[in-house]
Parts: C-alpha cells; structure tokens; sequence
C-alpha cells in the first residue's frame, strides 16, 4: 500500500496504547483535547497533518467537528516514491504545515 507520513502534537503516551488508533478519527478528539495545555493556543490552531504519499495531499485536524473530511491539495504538491525522504514542520503556533521531499521544500 502506499504510505502516510503525519506529524501531531506531543501528547501522553497513554494515549497510543489504543487499538486502532488514529489522529483522525473522531471519537478520539475528545481525549486528544483533554490533554490540552495553555501552550496549544487558540482553538483553531492545527494539532495533526497527514500526507498521503500517492498524490501529495494533506489532511489536518483541530479535533474539531466536521474538519476530518478536508483532504487539500498543497502548491507544489507531488507524490513520493521508494526512496525518496519526506520532512513534515508543523508549525502549531501558525498553524502550518511545511512539507519537504529529498530536502526541497514543496
């Protein structure tokens, strides 16, 4: 299958210990949030990004109702393939996500 990359915010390690655990998906949201501390900021920041590896698109979330479905298309997005190395900076006081591929930024 072809692979995705994502990057979230620290959080407890309890948390992972969940079958089938995901960032995104919904009935998690209101553990994720329960671990808030004042340094996350506002609500709207992002807490988790995902890249889908085939074409390039993300996906984020501020465990939030209604934001698991808003798969983006990135400017100068592109897939990856065997080989190449993807770096993810999300900036959680921008609420950014910086995608690189084999050390270029997309």
């Amino acid at each position: 299958g072809t692979p995705f990359i994502a990057v979230a915010r620290p959080m407890p390690k309890r948390i992972f210990s969940r079958e089938n655990f995901s960032f995104f998906h919904p009935e998690y949201y209101d553990t994720f949030l329960a671990a808030r501390t004042d340094e996350w900021g506002d609500d709207d920041n992002v807490h988790a990004c995902l890249y889908f590896c085939r074409n390039g698109e993300t996906i984020w979330t501020n465990w939030g109702p209604g934001d698991y479905d808003q798969w983006q298309k990135l400017d100068g997005m592109e897939s990856c393939r065997n080989g190449d190395t993807i770096g993810m900076l999300l900036n959680l006081y921008e609420g950014t996500l910086t995608v690189y591929k084999n050390n270029r930024r997309l």
